[in-house]
């Protein structure tokens, strides 16, 4: 089967950026390809095409010193499928021309299709309008910045990401693997993005925000009250309101919101559900000791029974067979 192109993610090397969030994020996304090969070499088989970008060729001094050259141009890089924003160390509340150019760049690419992710730079994301009666995530530090000068983006920095259809943001480099993971599920697949976190991920998000990060991948698309609806899901996933109730509380029939819950993720409610239960519950197994009927209720199921029933028929084994297994597989990649 023939490869895809490299995913083409620019860099932004912005002033007084932190020079560990650029590289960090840059080596973690190099690391897909090695997955995908098998073999070390980052030039091999790399699924992610990535440039540092300046406003100018100039290098770039980080605030701790680090200097960074800049591999392409803004206005070389006129084709993007990724922009990455990292944060910058005492960013300024007003806009400078610096930060415009900057600003104008990522609202070009991201009206013509681009992915934005912001490692705990939001401030410049907020400063170019994409963040405009949004959610997003941050630096807890700039929370007051954001009520007084950005009242228009929900911030919510006690999240540790925010994964809204094309703008994915995070409130520091702790998430960033969970971040590129992300980006990987996206332009190469699930598979690939769960091995890569095996490999990468120190720490886990809770399970609410687990849940939320890979249900993006199904809430592309641009239907407001079906995207309400998930977002009612995701928070009720333990006891999910009947359709009745949940069409009632998006303003929609029950045969509306079930026709344009097709549409847009091709799944009927029930079929949503029991996706985004599996996919919690593999996410406990691997990243927890908690009981089987802790996990059972913690994803909506009635019973540990009926949850082994459920796990097993989708994976061909039962959860504490599986969680022995990702087990194992995690001691032999260490």
């Amino acid at each position: 089967m023939k490869r895809q192109p490299p995913t083409r993610v620019a860099i932004l090397l912005l002033p007084r950026h932190w020079a560990g969030s650029v590289l960090l994020a840059r080596e973690l996304l190099q690391i897909a390809g090695t997955l995908r090969s098998g073999r070390p070499d980052v030039g091999v088989e790399p699924l992610f095409d990535i440039m540092l970008a300046g406003l100018d060729r100039a290098p770039v001094a980080s605030f701790g010193g680090p200097t960074l050259v800049p591999e392409a141009t803004l206005d070389e890089l006129t084709q993007v499928d990724v922009a990455i924003v990292p944060a910058q160390f005492a960013p300024q509340a007003e806009t400078s021309p610096e930060d415009a150019r900057f600003a104008a760049w990522l609202r070009a690419r991201h009206a013509e299709g681009a992915v934005v992710l912001s490692l705990a730079g939001s401030l410049l994301l907020a400063k170019s309008g994409l963040l405009d009666r949004r959610d997003a995530t941050g630096l807890l530090s700039e929370r007051a910045l954001f009520r007084d000068r950005f009242p228009r983006v929900r911030y919510l920095p006690t999240r540790r990401i925010v994964a809204a259809d094309d703008i994915i943001t995070v409130c520091g480099i702790g998430p960033t693997p969970d971040a590129c993971a992300h980006l990987i599920e996206r332009f190469h697949g699930a598979d690939l993005a769960r091995r890569f976190l095996r490999h990468t991920s120190t720490e886990t998000l809770p399970a609410n925000e687990h849940t939320a990060l890979w249900n993006a991948r199904y809430k592309r698309h641009g239907d407001a009250p079906v995207l309400a609806m998930q977002e009612i899901v995701e928070r009720e996933l333990h006891e999910v309101p009947p359709l009745a109730h949940l069409a009632a509380r998006v303003g929609l029939s029950e045969r509306t919101l079930s026709r344009r819950l097709l549409a847009a993720t091709g799944m009927s409610l029930r079929r949503y559900v029991a996706a985004l239960r599996l996919e919690r519950a593999e996410f406990l197994l691997r990243s927890t000791d908690m009981p089987l009927i802790h996990v059972a209720q913690d994803c909506g199921w009635g019973s540990a029974a009926s949850f082994c029933r459920a796990f097993a028929a989708q994976h061909a084994l039962g959860p504490a067979a599986y969680r022995r297994s990702t087990s194992t597989t995690a001691r032999k990649s260490r």
